[in-house]
C-alpha cells in the first residue's frame, strides 16, 4: 500500500494501472497543516482489485489529518469494509495515536474527546472483469473518462452542488456513522479515473476533469493550482487529486 509522502506528486504503476497523486495545502499554510490523505493499494494480485482512496479531514476537529490517513489507508488495504466492520479498528488506531501526544494543551486534549471527522471516497478496479465499484461518505468526487470525454461524475455532476456541510465519518468510539453511497460500472482499456477532494472536484467540474490527466509532473500541477486560485476557479482549501490510467 502506498500513501502520503512529503512530495507534492507521487506516481507508480500496478498491472494495467498507472497512477499519479497530487496534493497541496491551503495557500499560506504549511505542508504539516494539510489535512487530506490518499492511498493506493500499490500492487495487483489475482482476484484482488486495485484500490485507491482519498479522505478529507474536517478542519474544525483535532487530529483530523491522522483520521483521514487511517480511513484512506483502510480502504486501500481492505476495501469497503472500512465503512462497516473495519471502522472500529481504524477508530482504535486513532485513539491510540491521539493519546500518545503528551504535549497537547488542555483545550486540545478536551476537544480530542469529541473525536475527529473526515470524508472518504474509495474506488476498486476489478481488472480481470473490467468493472469498478466506488463507495463514499461526504463530498469526494469520482470522474470516469474515456478518450478524454467525461462518461460519469459521481456523486456530484455540478460544481454548484458542493457546500460546507458534507457527511462525515467520526473517529469517536460508538459514534453513529452515515451509510456510504455506492456506485458501480464497467470500464474499457484506455479509460481513466480521477478522484478529487471537494475543492478540486468543483474546480474540475468548472473546467474539465480531463485536464488532470495532462499534469505530467509537480510543476504542472502547482502552476494549474496557482492559476485556478488566482482566477477564482479553485477555492483556497487543501487540494488532492488521484488519477488512474488503464492500459
Amino acid at each position: 500500500m502506498i500513501g502520503m509522502s512529503t512530495e507534492a506528486r507521487q506516481h507508480g504503476s500496478a498491472g494495467a494501472v498507472r497512477w499519479q497523486a497530487f496534493w497541496t495545502p491551503k495557500k499560506g499554510r504549511r505542508a504539516a497543516e494539510y489535512e487530506d490523505a490518499f492511498a493506493v493499494s500499490g500492487s495487483v494480485e489475482a482476484g484482488v482489485p486495485f484500490r485507491a482512496a482519498l479522505a478529507d479531514g474536517a478542519t474544525e476537529s483535532v487530529f483530523a489529518r491522522r483520521w483521514a490517513r487511517l480511513l484512506a489507508d483502510g480502504f486501500a488495504s481492505g476495501g469497503p469494509a472500512i465503512f462497516a466492520d473495519g471502522l472500529p479498528t481504524a477508530r482504535a488506531a486513532w485513539a491510540v495515536e491521539a493519546q500518545q501526544d503528551d504535549a497537547l494543551p488542555w483545550y486540545t486534549a478536551a476537544k480530542a474527546a469529541d473525536g475527529a471527522f473526515a470524508t472518504l471516497l474509495g474506488l476498486a478496479l476489478h481488472l480481470e472483469e473490467q468493472t469498478w465499484q466506488a463507495a463514499g461518505v461526504g463530498d469526494g468526487n469520482l470522474f470516469h473518462l474515456r478518450k478524454g470525454a467525461l462518461r460519469r461524475a459521481w456523486p456530484r455532476a455540478k460544481a454548484g452542488t458542493f457546500d460546507n456541510r458534507p457527511a462525515l465519518l467520526p473517529s469517536r468510539e460508538n459514534a453513529s456513522a452515515p451509510d456510504p453511497r455506492r456506485a458501480e460500472g464497467a470500464f474499457a482499456p484506455g479509460d481513466a479515473f480521477v478522484l478529487a477532494t471537494d475543492a478540486a472536484a468543483a474546480w474540475l467540474l468548472r473546467t474539465a476533469p480531463a485536464e488532470a490527466l495532462a499534469w505530467n509532473g509537480e510543476a504542472a500541477f502547482t502552476e494549474a493550482v496557482r492559476h485556478a486560485r488566482a482566477e477564482g476557479l479553485l477555492k483556497n482549501d487543501d487540494t488532492t487529486v488521484v488519477t488512474l490510467q488503464l492500459s
